[in-house]
């Protein structure tokens, strides 16, 4: 039987979603959270990589298992994984799908957003990045826009990557000022102070490795004023990495959502 779980977690203890031999990953820590549990061998696969420090609100995996605990106890199960995860991951539900779906194939689309803030703030540093410049988010969004549609991402993706295409569709990708309440309780505060915090969210079929990360280290220049909103469609012609702005940091990186052709997690 295959499951398909609902998680979250806080990536800044791990190395990444996927298991590595120089460090801790979530991949890891819950694989070991279920074995424990089931007393049996489980592997789970993840709906795509996130790299060192990358924190995912709503990810989703898959593991399979013949242990009827999954069907008849999901609410113990999922009370007692909770227990022997570290406090940096927390599993919120599981649902049996069929046994061809896919946690990484099937999925549609994937949506990510970044946090930036301006002016110096204790509250936002573990989870925004401070970027200490005035940002015309009218012009970051220009240049959003030639980043929509489907396009050869290779001069905003990792170099000698492991896969056969750098072609993504994104679908959105846009700004807006303000602070998630998820971050902080002093959201208001925060977006309330004209250019004191930005967010920009951006959905695609497929990311490239450190592909976000280098967008919004471009659009930043742009908002700075130092490109031109039409500097992006040059940087996407070149294909040429070092033709992009350079990669923000990492620990201001969600993965928010992951969308599938069918329904899951129905509610009872």
């Amino acid at each position: 039987m295959r499951f398909f779980i609902l998680l979250s977690y806080n990536g800044s203890s791990y190395c990444g979603w996927q298991r590595q031999i120089n460090g801790p990953s979530v991949q890891e820590s819950l694989e070991n959270a279920f074995s424990a549990y089931l007393r049996e061998d489980v592997q789970i696969t993840g709906a795509g990589r996130t790299d060192s420090g990358v924190h995912a609100v709503n990810y989703i995996a898959h593991l399979d298992s013949c242990n009827d605990i999954l069907i008849k106890e999901q609410q113990t199960l999922i009370y007692k994984i909770n227990a022997i995860l570290p406090t940096g991951i927390v599993l919120h539900n599981i649902c049996q799908v069929a046994d061809d779906a896919h946690a990484r194939f099937d999925a549609v689309s994937r949506t990510y957003q970044y946090l930036v803030h301006t002016k110096k703030t204790p509250f936002l540093n573990d989870y925004s990045s401070l970027f200490p410049y005035p940002l015309d988010i009218d012009k970051m969004n220009s240049a959003a826009e030639y980043l929509v549609g489907q396009h050869d991402f290779t001069s905003m993706a990792k170099l000698h990557s492991d896969v056969k295409n750098n072609i993504c569709t994104v679908t959105y990708a846009k700004w807006k000022m303000g602070s998630p309440g998820i971050i902080t309780p002093y959201e208001k505060a925060i977006s309330s102070d004209e250019g004191g915090s930005f967010i920009f969210t951006i959905s695609a079929n497929r990311f490239l490795r450190n592909m976000v990360r280098a967008i919004v280290g471009s659009l930043l220049e742009v908002g700075r004023g130092r490109q031109e909103p039409e500097w992006i469609a040059d940087i996407l012609t070149k294909k040429d990495r070092s033709a992009a702005g350079s990669s923000v940091a990492s620990h201001a990186l969600f993965l928010i959502n992951v969308k599938y052709p069918y329904e899951l997690f129905k509610k009872s």
